[in-house]
Order: structure tokens, then C-alpha cells, then sequence
């Protein structure tokens, strides 16, 4: 059956991709492959909102280093690598040779110590990969797609793996890099529909409104935490089919829930937004509709669209000493029916249920008072601050600006103790936690507006700098132009010293100036000395590393 089900994936991927990215001058094999590579990466990012802001290209040829394909999903902060084979026989799989030239291709374009051309991609492409890659959130997912028979053997997954654990190597962070194969069974599957069983779920809505009304059938009410756990204990992500996100493990926004649990279940409800609920079809019990106390409802093809989160992280504490704490815990939960033949209805709900703003630690530091003296002290200096995400500042000309996030790193990169560096390449949202000590060493009373806006422009100058350089480099000397960036900051900032910074009569132009050659030496002198096989991103993650790559370099922070 091989052939036939390769004849049915090779007249799909003509009819969808052949309009776009056939190339007159490759072959019948060549073209389909091309297709394949395309098609990988539409099935890994699938259909939601980011589709449209998405950069695809197919960068397969004689310089393609092993990746045939690349998309950069801005939105969602992924990376994804195609490697393509097609195989019209439908036997084998990949081999060795070309697993090889894939990881060689992925570290080429990642900035880690490589030899030989560079990966084949627009400058366009690799303007958008190196701007997630500076990106905190960012992911990258590493796809060989085949349409042969065989799956991954375990001496062609060694490169692959190897790579992996390189880039994997952080602990107590999630993992970078993750990696999926799509043989000929997953193409078939794909075209022929989801091979998931359906979920049907029994609901419990206590205090329930909502009725049959047209066009649609909601209804809505509290559901209790220990059978929401329930539900993730038999079903897991099954659960969230439909869901643009599925389930992100350990982000801040889990760890606050999970504590909520553990120190106040009764009031879980009253701070969390709920979750949404889609079903092919919902019944109920007639008995419940005499009152409004509880109504079972029956949901049948069932998916939670929007609340994985909270779904996963109240299923997570069954087992632990925290279970017994869910029975306190109600979650507000709407079901909506909507049919199964009607995917635009469905699939806009989940977009909508899915785009509203989230409140993040920086958002709190609207709260803080010190916030408003510094806004205050700094429009003395001739700069508006702007303390708000999603405040448009007033100011026309963008140098004269400074936005929360920028003062932060900033002040962090100016701090004698490199750590703050560190945790802001590492996890900046940690430099706005409440609860730690990050926050406090950067804002607090004996902050100097003066010292902020100077870092703040030491800071932006070395950053335009090092995309200038990485505009032009390849191999390790982009991956540190690109990753050390705060670490080359950090030592422009302490050459500058802080009694300079302090200093209302000292002269900034110099320093300005001299930066382009401070800057170039520092990226040439990391370069020199970085270690074989190692992702800048991790290295610059970690202060020891990181140290020990100072002084390897000569530049050792004061």
C-alpha cells in the first residue's frame, strides 16, 4: 500500500503547493520534495491567528546546508526547520549523511561554531531569525518529514539528539529546541483526518445560566477545580485539540495558579478568567432546569479552547498534598455548541477566546511609586517614560523615549554584579517580580533618573551596533552578536564607570563615539575563544559560562 499512499500525498501537495513554489528548472522528485518541506511546516504551526504575520520560505538548492525549509512565526516566538525527503517508492527513510548536514545547516543559521557557507535564506529571513532569537520566549522546532515507510533509526536520531541536549542544556528552563518526525503514516493520516478520538465530557454547572436560544446553545456556570484535575487526568492534551496553545510548561502564569491552590483555594475563582469550552453537541438533564443550583450537561466532541493553562496546572496537583485542596476550587466555565461541519465558527471563537491581554508582572510596576517619581524626574531631563505596555507615548522624537522594559535591562546591565545581565538574557520577566529581589535592586528610592537615561543610551547605541554586525557575520561571531548582546553592554557600561554615569557635568559623546570599535573588539575577542558545539544562547544564560568566556577573552567584568 506504500505507493498508493504516496500517490495520494504527491497529488495533494501538487494541488496546494505547486502554484507557489514550483520551480521550472528541478524535476517531478525535486519539486515534490519542495512541496513536502512547505507542507511540514504548515502542519506544525497549523491554522490560527499568526498565520497571516508568518515568514515562510523554501531555502532548498545547492546551499542549503540540510534545511529545506524555514518559517518564522513571530507571534508565537517559533522557529521551525524543515529537513524533506520525498520518496516516491514510499520505502526507507532518512539517512545518516543527510541528518548530518540538517544539524550542520541548523547550527549555521543558529550563530554556534560551524564551518562553511552559511544556510541559503533571503536577508529578510535572516533579519526575522535573529530577531526571535533575541527574544526571551523564543522556541524552535526542528521537523524531518519523509514520505518513506521507515521511522528514524536510532544511528540517524544521534545527530539530531546530540544537538538537542546542546541546546537543551539549561536546568529549570524549558526546553529551546524540540524535535519531530513526520513519516509516511502522519502525511496519510494528515489528509485523510485527525486520527484523536473524540471527548466527551460530563459537566457539573453549578449556579448555571445560559439556555437553547439561537444561533447558538451556551451555557455557563462553576465547575469545581477536582473535576476539572479529573479531566486532564484521563484525557491530558487530548483535551486541547482545538487550542491554539496546548499547555506551557512551567511559565510564571502556572506557577501563580498552582500557588493560589496551595495557599488560597477559595478565592482560585475570583482571579482566574475561566475557561471556554466548544462541543459538537451538549444535553442536559431536564431535572436541573427547574432551579438554578446545578445542571449536568453532557458534552460530546469536546475541546477547551481557551484555559489549557489552568486546565493542566489544577490536573497537576492531583497526587500531590495540594489535591485535597481542589474541592474548594470552582472555575467559571462556558460551553458553547457549535457543529462540527461549522470549523470558520469554531475556529473564530478560539481566536477571540484566545486574544485577550494578558496581566504580566511588568504591568504592576504601574502600581509602584517610584515608577511616577522617575517619570516625573526624567521629563525634567527632556525624556518621557513610559511606565504602561500598552500606553502610546506623546513624544516625537522615538530617542527622547524610554519604556519600561528598556530602563530595566538597561539598569541591569549597568549593575556592577553581572547576574542581572545574566537574568535579563535569561528570564526578564523575573527584573519585574514582586516577590524577588531583582525588582528592588533596580527601582527603588535611590534610583538616579540620570543614571537610567544614560544607560538607557549606552544600551540602545551598543544594541544598534550589534545588529549592524549581524547583519554581516555567520557562524559563532552572529550567534554572540546576537546573544551576548546584554553581556557586551554590560562592559561598555562598566568602561564607562558609574561615577561617570552619576555625574551630572560628565560628557557622554565619547564614550558614544568609541563605542563601534569597543564593541567590534569585544564580539571578535568572544568569538575567538568560544567553545566548539555550544548555542550562544545557553551560554550567555548562565554567569558561569559567561565568566569564564570573559576572561578566556580578555575582558573579564570589573
Amino acid at each position: 500500500m506504500s505507493k498508493f499512499h504516496v500517490d495520494q500525498i504527491a497529488n495533494f501537495l501538487r494541488t496546494a503547493y505547486a502554484p507557489t513554489y514550483e520551480r521550472s528548472d528541478l524535476d517531478e522528485v525535486n519539486n515534490l520534495s519542495r512541496y513536502l518541506g512547505v507542507y511540514s511546516l504548515d502542519l506544525t504551526l497549523g491554522d490560527d491567528p499568526s498565520a497571516a504575520q508568518r515568514l515562510v520560505e523554501v531555502t532548498d538548492g545547492g546551499r542549503d546546508r540540510g534545511i529545506d525549509a524555514i518559517a518564522v512565526d513571530p507571534v508565537r516566538d517559533l522557529l521551525v526547520l524543515s529537513q524533506s525527503k520525498f520518496r516516491q517508492d514510499g520505502t526507507g527513510g532518512m539517512e545518516v549523511g543527510e541528518c548530518l548536514r540538517f544539524v550542520e545547516g541548523v547550527r549555521s543559521l543558529l550563530g554556534a561554531r560551524n564551518t562553511g557557507e552559511p544556510v541559503h535564506a533571503s536577508p529578510e529571513l535572516r533579519a526575522a531569525v535573529r530577531e526571535l532569537l533575541i527574544t526571551p520566549s523564543a522556541r524552535i522546532q526542528l521537523v524531518t518529514v519523509s514520505t518513506g515507510n521507515q521511522q528514524l533509526s536510532a544511528e540517524v536520531l544521534q545527530p539530531i539528539s546530540a544537538l538537542l541536549s546542546e541546546m537543551n542544556d539549561l536546568e529549570g528552563v524549558d526546553p529551546i529546541m524540540t524535535h519531530v518526525h513526520l513519516g509516511q503514516a502522519e502525511l496519510f493520516t494528515s489528509l485523510t483526518g485527525s486520527s484523536r478520538q473524540a471527548i466527551d465530557l460530563e459537566v457539573d454547572l453549578l449556579n448555571w445560566g445560559g439556555g437553547t436560544a439561537d444561533p447558538l446553545r451556551i451555557l455557563y456556570g462553576k465547575v469545581s477545580g477536582a473535576d476539572i484535575a479529573q479531566w486532564y487526568h484521563e484525557h491530558e492534551t487530548d483535551l486541547f485539540a482545538e487550542n491554539i496553545r496546548v499547555v506551557i510548561p512551567r511559565s510564571e502564569i502556572n506557577a501563580g495558579m498552582a500557588e493560589t491552590v496551595k495557599n488560597s483555594p477559595e478565592r482560585f475563582g475570583y482571579y482566574n478568567n475561566g475557561i471556554v469550552i466548544l462541543a459538537d453537541s451538549i444535553a442536559h438533564s431536564p431535572g436541573g432546569l427547574l432551579n438554578r443550583d446545578v445542571l449536568r450537561v453532557a458534552l460530546n466532541g469536546a475541546s477547551v479552547v481557551n484555559g489549557a493553562q489552568t486546565v493542566s496546572t489544577l490536573g497537576s496537583l492531583l497526587g500531590t498534598e495540594w489535591e485535597q485542596n481542589l474541592s474548594q476550587v470552582f472555575v467559571l466555565t462556558r460551553c458553547i455548541e457549535v457543529p462540527a461541519d461549522d470549523a470558520t465558527l469554531a475556529r473564530g471563537i478560539t481566536r477571540y477566546a484566545n486574544t485577550q491581554n494578558e496581566v504580566s508582572s511588568q504591568d504592576f510596576s504601574f502600581l509602584d511609586e517610584q515608577q511616577h517619581r522617575l517619570a516625573r524626574e526624567l521629563l525634567l531631563l527632556g525624556y518621557e517614560y513610559v511606565i504602561r505596555q500598552a500606553e502610546q507615548p506623546t513624544a516625537d522624537d522615538p530617542s527622547k523615549i524610554i519604556f519600561l522594559r528598556d530602563a530595566a535591562v538597561a539598569l541591569a546591565c549597568a549593575d556592577a554584579d553581572i547576574t542581572l545581565s545574566i537574568t535579563a538574557k535569561r528570564e526578564v520577566s523575573r527584573l519585574f517580580s514582586q516577590s524577588g529581589n531583582e525588582y528592588k535592586r533596580l527601582f527603588n528610592a535611590a534610583t538616579d533618573p540620570l543614571v537610567l537615561q544614560r544607560s538607557v543610551m549606552i544600551l540602545r547605541r551598543s544594541d544598534s551596533l550589534l545588529d549592524a554586525i549581524s547583519a554581516e557575520a555567520t557562524g559563532v561571531e552572529l550567534g554572540v552578536a546576537v546573544h551576548g548582546r546584554l553581556v557586551v553592554a554590560h562592559l561598555a557600561l562598566m568602561r564607562a564607570g558609574l561615577d561617570s554615569l552619576k555625574d551630572p557635568s560628565w560628557d557622554i559623546a565619547p564614550t558614544l563615539a568609541d563605542l563601534p570599535s569597543f564593541v567590534a573588539e569585544c564580539v571578535s575577542a568572544l568569538a575567538s575563544v568560544f567553545p566548539d558545539n555550544s548555542y550562544p544562547g545557553n551560554v550567555f544564560k548562565n554567569k558561569s559560562r559567561t565568566e569564564e568566556l570573559l576572561v578566556a577573552a580578555g575582558l573579564p567584568s570589573p
